[in-house]
């Protein structure tokens, strides 16, 4: 009689056991790719509506739209105070990169305690009346654009373009700041590298393949040798202190660094004191 082998018994759960596990691996597939195709959404949150302004300021400020790729022009303004620019006089400038979400028009009613200088700021792609979707590679290609345009500003000092950069901007900063001769460099909560952040905030998932806009200002800073000047929150609930202290440690120059009291993430730049601390560095 031809011998035919049982079957090996399986114990009881088995089925079910399999079953969780197929489930979940389905599950993390669906998150991961929720991720991946939502990540515009989620690290840039573009602010796509202006806010109507008042101020008292409204001759200070020029609209601009500026052509930074083929199809794709940003708004954005140059802020001139009141008696300078005029022929023939060159000054220092800052060009301001915002954080996530962040409408820069509020610099419009805002940018008093920066003092006396010429200031410069656009909207990101995708944000305000900014054409083009936000990515990591464009916004820093858009930056050396904007840089190479403010240098050719007969009223702008060449040797003394500065740069300013707000959280999600800070990575802008860095990238430009490391690949440019930027005179001195402005880092409002700056984080250590988006990559790392996410990987803290969503452990499960393999964010290194699934980001398409990293920001690693870790691997930039040693690059980075002109004066910088790091202002932290007293409470910061978005970027941690932590994350900050690791940037600042990667620095081939020692940063000035200083937490102004009595702000948060989104209070910082609006401080009129930490502006008065920026304008003080960048003039010096």
């Amino acid at each position: 009689m031809k011998y035919v082998p049982e079957k090996e018994a399986q114990t009881p759960g088995t089925h079910a056991v399999t079953r969780v596990a197929l489930s979940a691996s389905m599950g993390f597939a669906a998150y991961w790719t929720y991720l991946y195709f939502s990540q515009t959404k989620h690290i840039f949150s573009p602010a796509l509506k202006h806010h109507d302004l008042q101020t008292d300021h409204a001759h200070e400020f020029t609209e601009l739209r500026l052509q930074v790729a083929p199809g794709i022009e940003l708004e954005g303004w140059v802020r001139m105070p009141a008696g300078m620019g005029g022929a023939g006089s060159k000054a220092p400038c800052a060009i301001y990169f915002g954080g996530r979400s962040e409408d820069v028009r509020w610099l419009l009613s805002e940018a008093q305690g920066f003092k006396n200088l010429p200031l410069v700021f656009f909207n990101y792609r995708g944000y305000g009346k900014s054409q083009g979707k936000p990515m990591e590679k464009h916004l820093v290609a858009d930056a050396r654009v904007i840089y190479k345009w403010v240098a050719e500003q007969p009223w702008c000092d060449r040797d003394r373009i500065s740069v300013i950069g707000r959280s999600l901007g800070t990575g802008v900063a860095m990238q430009l700041a490391a690949s440019t001769p930027v005179h001195k460099l402005v880092l409002f909560t700056p984080y250590d590298s988006l990559l790392n952040i996410a990987r803290k905030k969503v452990p499960l998932a393999p964010v290194s393949l699934l980001l398409r806009s990293k920001f690693k200002s870790n691997e930039c800073a040693e690059n980075v040798r002109n004066p910088t000047f790091v202002l932290l929150a007293e409470n910061d609930e978005v970027v941690p202190h932590d994350s900050s202290l690791r940037l600042i440690q990667h620095f081939a120059v020692k940063p000035l660094v200083a937490t102004v009291k009595g702000t948060n993430h989104v209070s910082l730049p609006h401080d009129v004191d930490a502006q008065g601390l920026v304008g003080h560095f960048l003039t010096a």
